[in-house]
């Protein structure tokens, strides 16, 4: 008889787990799946509202990054140089005549593009042989890049030198044209965006502006410091 009530017992008490338990674990999973569905609605919104924000907030934010730190383009001591990694924050973008100031990135994932112009990692750094491409937004850093024209003045300043180009070519490519990342047996910068530029949806083509280098330190020559494993 006692067995058959111990029985009983433990039976309601699993009901009663069960019964409380479910409830709980419905609540925490939902919960949960809010959460990730407000981060992303939250970071697609402050990527909306960037659109609006004045270009100097941008720079003013590259400016903070940099507080405390080597100051971008000032050449600092070999014994604070490190070869810039990927997510990095290692430069500023000018091109004057479009009225573009904007930090570069290592990388072009949205990560990097919600803030600046982004290096596609697949190209070479500044200063070394080859084509250096960097995309930005059309609705953002580079919206205004239609306005830059050959002739017009580049110019990159990096935690590790300033490197100055001058534009030679300006197309419009099909967006999956791969030769906006072809490389180079010389020094060349390749800026490129969606167009058109006021385009809704997914652009069709790429605004593409190629630039030679003028003036620049080999990458070679510049003392950076080796990380240590």
């Amino acid at each position: 008889m006692g067995k058959k009530t111990s029985a009983r017992k433990k039976v309601h008490r699993r009901r009663i787990v069960t019964l409380i338990g479910m409830p709980i674990l419905l609540f925490v999973s939902g919960i949960t799946l809010l959460s990730l569905a407000f981060f992303d609605n939250l970071t697609y919104a402050f990527y909306i509202t960037r659109m609006f924000f004045p270009e100097e907030v941008t720079i003013a934010k590259a400016d903070i990054a940099a507080s405390g730190t080597a100051a971008i383009g000032a050449n600092p001591p070999a014994s604070q140089l490190a070869f810039p990694k990927y997510g990095d924050e290692f430069g500023k973008l000018t091109v004057a005549s479009a009225d573009i100031t904007t930090p570069v990135f290592v990388g072009d994932d949205a990560t990097q593009l919600l803030y600046g112009a982004g290096q596609y990692y697949g190209s070479v750094f500044p200063g070394d042989i080859g084509n250096t491409v960097l995309a930005g937004h059309t609705n953002s850093v580079f919206k205004t890049l239609g306005e830059a024209k050959i002739g017009d003045i580049i110019t990159l300043d990096l935690t590790y030198g300033t490197y100055t180009y001058e534009i030679s070519n300006i197309e419009i490519k099909d967006g999956t044209d791969q030769s906006i990342l072809a490389q180079s047996d010389e020094q060349l910068l390749t800026l490129y965006t969606c167009y058109p530029f006021d385009y809704i949806g997914n652009t069709p083509d790429r605004y593409v502006v190629t630039a030679k280098l003028v003036e620049g330190k080999p990458l070679s020559e510049i003392p950076f410091v080796e990380e240590s494993n």
